[in-house]
């Protein structure tokens, strides 16, 4: 929305869902949501927690992925040819990357790619994928990443890029999160100091060994409550550990919960954890949970793993701490309940990064500028399709 705000046109190509509409009309944005399976109640590939989550949920889904691709390129040469726009701006290296890839060689129209992270994964993890995301990035004329660290992964794969690959994070709306009316849910799970964690229940999200250090946070904090909100494939097992460790009544695994409800999450909660870990390449992109909760006032804490230090400055705007390491996390949790000086620094500094570095607003400024070099080198001053 705040790139069309800059003065461009923007198409969005997306994957339908069960109920949703083939064509929308959102704050000025043409959305069209291509079909790829009959009846539409099938089409569980896209969304939710993720393609390969969603297909372990609904195994039957990896029969609609060829369906999915041809849908999906199709599509994206009939906007091409009835919208003619300037640029063609994919997210997701595969497939979308790949389908603006070959639509940039035939047609001429540039390219831009946004690497995400997920994908990034895959094509690292199977080596014989090395040469399509090398393809990806030669037709391309711009990619973008959401942290240092992805840069890095890219450039494991595709070298000779670098050149091309700029740096822009994901944002958020820091008003969605600051302001409105705040249920306490501190009250409403009776806790007298709340931790929260919130994103997918994956093996990568390292959220085992938050559990793990909440026996060393409750000796010195006895009241202390931790909230996980998010569903995924590890839900059971960390429900098994938190009884294992007699923590039954002291952490809560609500599941998913509305997204109008994510800030008065945000805003009850003492302290936010991401304990993200690094397995087998997998790791955190960049973290917008932990934009989430700064934009919503709270202190935070991360793992210094993925992208999460390109929003946490230690000691500075929260606390980095090293990777499967509960006690320490323990340590830095109780240091900030104890500390009302950190706790306001924390939040302020929180805040500030937010506003100068994440929000949307300035996120769009350096989309919007990648978008005018892109067309002011093709000589074009007609819309883009995203």
């Amino acid at each position: 929305r705040q790139v069309s705000l800059k003065g461009f046109t923007v198409t969005t190509l997306s994957p339908h869902a069960d109920q949703a509409k083939t064509l929308d009309l959102i704050d000025g944005i043409v959305i069209r949501r291509f079909r790829y399976w009959f009846p539409s109640r099938f089409e569980k590939l896209a969304y939710g927690s993720g393609v390969l989550y969603n297909i372990r949920k609904h195994p039957y889904a990896i029969l609609t992925i060829p369906c999915f691709i041809l849908a999906e390129f199709l599509w994206a040469c009939r906007i091409l040819h009835v919208n003619r726009p300037g640029i063609l701006h994919t997210h997701w290296l595969v497939p979308q990357g790949l389908a603006g890839a070959l639509l940039s060689r035939t047609t001429g129209v540039p390219h831009i790619a946004t690497v995400h992270g997920s994908d990034l994964n895959i094509l690292k993890k199977y080596t014989f994928l090395h040469p399509v995301c090398r393809f990806i990035t030669r037709n391309s004329a711009i990619i973008t990443v959401n942290s240092r660290y992805m840069k890095q992964q890219l450039l494991a794969v595709s070298p000779d890029c670098e050149q091309k690959v700029q740096v822009i994070p994901m944002g958020i709306d820091p008003v969605q999160f600051g302001s409105g009316s705040c249920t306490d849910m501190k009250q409403r799970h009776g806790a007298g100091h709340l931790i929260l964690s919130v994103g997918r229940l994956i093996d990568w999200k390292g959220t085992e060994f938050l559990i793990r250090a909440m026996p060393a946070v409750l000796e010195k904090i006895p009241d202390t409550k931790l909230l996980i909100v998010g569903t995924g494939p590890e839900r059971d097992t960390l429900i098994r550990l938190a009884r294992e460790l007699g923590l039954n009544d002291r952490v809560v695994l609500p599941g998913t919960v509305p997204p109008a409800d994510l800030p008065s999450y945000y805003r009850s909660a003492d302290v936010f954890v991401l304990p993200s870990i690094n397995r087998g390449g997998k790791t955190e992109g960049l973290g917008v949970v932990l934009l989430e909760a700064m934009a919503s006032g709270c202190p935070v804490i991360g793992s210094n793993v993925g992208g999460i230090p390109d929003i946490i400055t230690d000691g500075g705007n929260g606390f980095l701490v090293p990777e499967q390491r509960p006690d320490i996390l323990a340590e830095k949790i109780v240091r900030i309940f104890t500390d009302t000086e950190l706790q306001e620094k924390f939040r302020r500094n929180g805040l500030i990064s937010v506003h100068d570095s994440f929000s949307w607003e300035r996120i769009s400024e350096h989309f919007s500028a990648g978008y005018s070099a892109v067309l002011e080198q093709g000589g074009k001053k007609t819309s883009g399709m995203r």
